[in-house]
């Protein structure tokens, strides 16, 4: 009669050994969560650094076009002018390797005009098929001061389509520029970090994160026409930015 109030008892004590351990461990936990979420405190800022400069690359887009009512006519004389103005090019010093053809296409279009007949009332179509030759290439200039006179050379050569021209920097002098806007912008956060510490009686530790980015220029000009000829490429901005987070103390 004894055994089973010694069972109950020591079924009782293992339960609450159980729940206590299981409260202990809970809470063991609560503390490092928040030990650890309070451990660092932090400030985000943005910063912005910009720099000008005159583009040194400039692209212009332009393009042959030839049609015949034969194939081989179109294509033939396509070729023919296309060769011309890459003889134009390099003349003035133009390199065939800065010559590239973007696109080459050979296309057949209907033609359908419409006649009367000796009666008022009849009329007969006449379709008559012709094929578009189309050499598109694109001439890169690191000498700025030639896109007018390869736009003027190109065009007198028989490029009949000029589709624009870009103004933007090589990749050496991107580089650069990116370089200085880069130090800028981290300045100008920092500078940012300081005044909110400043103002709030707060101790700057240093940066924990930072995270660039840029922006890279560039200006299209639409096709030009022969009054036009005088290209001015102005200048360009590049602009850097950077997402700083800085850890402080009170």
């Amino acid at each position: 009669m004894n055994e089973q109030p010694s069972r109950n008892i020591l079924m009782l004590a293992l339960v609450g050994l159980i729940l206590v351990s299981v409260i202990s461990i809970s809470f063991s936990g609560l503390g490092e969560l928040n030990t650890q979420g309070g451990s660092m405190k932090t400030i985000q800022v943005s910063g912005t650094g910009s720099v000008s400069a005159p583009p040194d690359e400039a692209i212009i887009y332009l393009a042959v076009q030839t049609q015949d009512t034969s194939a081989t006519n179109a294509v033939s004389e396509n070729a023919a002018l296309t060769t011309k103005v890459m003889q134009s090019l390099a003349s003035l010093g133009i390199s065939q390797s800065d010559i590239q053809t973007s696109s080459y296409t050979l296309t057949i279009q209907t033609l359908t005009s419409t006649t009367n007949s000796m009666q008022p009332t009849a009329q007969s179509n006449l379709n008559a098929v012709q094929y578009v030759d189309k050499n598109a290439m694109q001439i890169t200039l690191t000498n700025i001061s030639l896109t007018g006179r390869a736009l003027d050379a190109a065009v007198s050569a028989g490029v009949n389509e000029v589709d624009g021209i870009t103004f933007t920097f090589t990749p050496q002098l991107s580089a650069s520029l990116q370089k200085q806007a880069i130090q800028l912008a981290t300045q100008n956060a920092a500078n940012q970090a300081d005044a909110i510490a400043s103002t709030l009686g707060l101790k700057i530790i240093g940066p924990t994160s930072i995270t660039p980015s840029y922006n890279q220029p560039f200006y299209q000009t639409a096709a030009p026409n022969a009054n036009q000829t005088p290209i001015q490429p102005g200048t360009l901005q590049l602009t850097a930015q950077v997402q700083t987070t800085y850890e402080f103390t009170s």
